[in-house]
């Protein structure tokens, strides 16, 4: 699972969307003057610019009357091609899909997971199909049918058609996801119920923590409380009904219980995530840990024992600290060397918390300045001084953000301009007691208001607050992560320790989760029906679906083609490497050949950059990772961008859905 740390930023998206919306406007109007010009002279470009102040005037005298009645007969129409039929499908999966997902020897939380993706998997691929066709398909057979006349000989603008269509479309495709999505909650919800078969929660009983224990067998229910130091209450019954008709007021203490276990496992968690960096066993800053030898490099290792540490530095913690402190949650992988006496013995963890000032310096003409030229001034102990082109000048400190910093080359440096080093300062560190991992959950840890530890150079325990003490100006605590049984490595990835937040509802990241499934089709109509107004239905059905499966999985490896990060070149340098032998990684000669096939290859680079760019990129819209995993689904980083996304492609499709409906001519079949 990837979680994104950086927020949409709007401004931005616009600017870019504006700058490419204009781009592809004016290729546009380039391409058409130039077919007009083939085909009517010198007249064509005139044509094609007399054409465009159609399309704004068409907006301004658009009727929702007309469009609502346009729309309401694309949806009868689509019922009446039986596209509901799509229900009685998923029906038949949630009836049987319990035998395959069930296994009472997997972990609970796994089966969870099962449960939700089954779900928004089988909404997802269920309507795909459906919205697919039924978007592509509805304006090609209009045209065959000549049904579309009865609408077109009306005082109906091409806008108001294209219009109605979507929201015909969208209706249907609204109602179907509705429907789908809230049975599927309930499917989860009895699914998880029926299989929390065994739990231990801790619940309030008259001002007392009580400790309720149930486990539900095939040779019948046990059930142990134990209430303060009074001993423990054990009551076996045959079932867990036979449980409620001898004791009542057990089995409600039970269903307590059972709600609030409910709660551990449909939950949406909401994480704040830091920036993860490294540190050796030398003490220098690394940018990974060390390689186990996993082929998936999601995670990178600590050695355990040594100097080796994983360093979190989250930031606005100031803001997220309650009344009761801070929760820290983590869940680490082990990679073991050897078992020991006990193989079912956990890892030794230690958490420390460190307080950093991290900067970079600036000399009197608002230059930065690299931490390793700048040294303390010999007359003022607070002044610093650096060495510039061979003089000596006055800097002063400012400073940086931790998302603005990464490692390279063993030292921290600034990530718009990796030649300035800068500075880390530790000024205050406080250990905490070590802990025994859970390899196969999570692990909470609760940083109190008022921190104590055992400060080992005084050997006294010191007491410092958490705000005040341990968090830096800038309101960010690092977090260092430590091993401590020798031989043993620790696997770490950023989302692997988060700072946790109060949690949301699940129904809340639930409909978060099907809100993306619901923006995902809406785009599908959007893109068919844009398609049905040039290609017949065949072809826009493949165009859409082709766009689909581009934006959806294969856009990762258009970006880094169209990064040049893929080793070997080009298509056709990658050809001649294979015909010839030749290494990717060897440099290839430097003659005019090589260089032709280079810019060969850069053309047809530029043209997926094209397609990069016109493609939507779907992976914006699944969401159910973050359900499934049990956090909920971030506005900024997810569901802002989705409706970005879908916002985006609405005016540059109507522009060519309008014009292509225009020129088509709708006599012919």
């Amino acid at each position: 699972m990837s979680i994104e740390t950086q927020p949409f930023d709007f401004l931005v998206a616009t600017g870019q969307w504006a700058f490419a919306v204009t781009a592809f406007l004016v290729l546009l109007i380039c391409g058409a003057s130039g077919l007009a010009m083939m085909t009517h002279g010198v007249t064509g470009p005139l044509l094609v610019f007399r054409w465009i102040p159609r399309f704004p005037a068409d907006l301004l005298q658009l009727s929702p009357r007309r469009v609502f009645a346009i729309a309401q007969l694309t949806f009868r129409e689509a019922i009446r091609r039986k596209a509901l039929v799509v229900f009685g499908m998923f029906a038949l999966l949630f009836m049987f899909g319990s035998w395959f997902l069930d296994n009472p020897n997997e972990r609970m939380e796994l089966q969870v997971k099962n449960y939700i993706s089954f779900v928004l998997t089988a909404i997802t691929w269920l309507l795909l199909p459906v919205v697919l066709l039924l978007s592509c398909w509805g304006l090609p057979e209009d045209i065959r049918n000549r049904s579309l006349h009865t609408v077109v000989t009306k005082p109906a603008r091409k806008t108001e058609i294209v219009i109605g269509r979507m929201l015909g479309f969208s209706t249907l495709m609204t109602i179907l996801v509705v429907v789908m999505g809230l049975t599927g909650y309930v499917w989860i919800d009895r699914e998880v119920a029926f299989n929390l078969t065994v739990y231990s929660e801790t619940i309030d009983v008259d001002g007392q923590e009580t400790l309720v224990e149930y486990v539900d067998e095939d040779e019948g229910v046990t059930v142990r409380v134990t209430a303060g130091d009074e001993p423990t209450q054990v009551t076996a019954a045959t079932s867990r009904t036979a449980l409620r008709q001898e004791n009542p007021d057990l089995y409600a203490l039970t269903e307590r219980a059972r709600i609030q276990a409910l709660g551990r496992h449909l939950v949406a968690k909401r994480p704040v995530l830091g920036t993860i960096s490294f540190k050796g066993d030398d003490g220098k800053p690394t940018e990974r840990g060390v390689n186990t030898g996993d082929i998936w490099e999601y995670r990178t290792y600590i050695a355990g024992g040594t100097n080796w540490r994983a360093i979190w530095d989250f930031e606005n913690v100031r803001s997220e600290v309650a009344a009761d402190g801070l929760v820290l949650e983590s869940s680490f992988e082990a990679f073991r060397t050897h078992k020991g006496d006990d193989i079912q013995e956990s890892l030794l963890l230690q958490f420390s918390l460190v307080k950093v000032r991290r900067s970079v310096f600036r000399d009197a003409n608002n230059n930065v300045v690299s931490a390793t030229a700048v040294r303390k001034s010999r007359d003022d102990e607070n002044a610093f001084e650096a060495t510039v082109d061979g003089e000596s000048v006055a800097v002063s400190r400012f400073p940086v953000a931790a998302h603005d910093v990464e490692v390279r080359n063993n030292s921290y440096v600034l990530i718009d301009d990796p030649e300035i080093v800068v500075l880390i300062e530790e000024e205050i560190r406080a250990p905490l007691s070590s802990f025994n991992i859970s390899e196969f959950g999570e692990n909470i840890t609760v940083l109190k208001p008022q921190i104590t530890f055992y400060d080992q150079e005084s050997g006294e325990r010191k007491q410092l607050d958490l705000v005040n003490d341990l968090v830096n100006d800038q309101g960010e605590l690092r977090v260092e992560v430590a091993c401590l049984d020798s031989g043993q490595y620790l696997g770490m990835a950023q989302r692997d320790l988060f700072v946790r937040l109060p949690s949301s509802s699940f129904a809340v990241g639930y409909s978060k989760a099907i809100c993306g499934v619901w923006m995902m089709l809406g785009l599908i109509v959007v893109l068919g029906v844009t398609a049905s107004c040039f290609l017949k239905g065949p072809i826009a059905s493949l165009l859409t679906f082709v766009m689909l499966l581009v934006g959806q999985g294969f856009m990762p490896f258009l970006e880094k083609i169209v990064g040049g990060e893929v080793e070997g070149g080009g298509p056709l340098e990658s050809i001649i490497r294979i015909v010839r032998q030749i290494n990717v990684t060897d440099q290839l000669p430097e003659n005019t050949f090589y260089s032709t096939i280079k810019g060969i290859d850069g053309f047809l680079n530029q043209g997926l950059f094209i397609v990069k760019n016109i493609v939507p990129d779907f992976r914006n819209f699944q969401m159910d990772t973050y359900v499934a995993n049990g956090f909920d689904v971030p506005w900024s980083q997810a569901m802002a961008p989705s409706i970005g996304i879908t916002l985006a492609y609405l005016v540059p499709c109507l522009v060519v859905a309008y014009y292509s409906l225009s020129l088509r001519e709708l006599e012919h079949k």
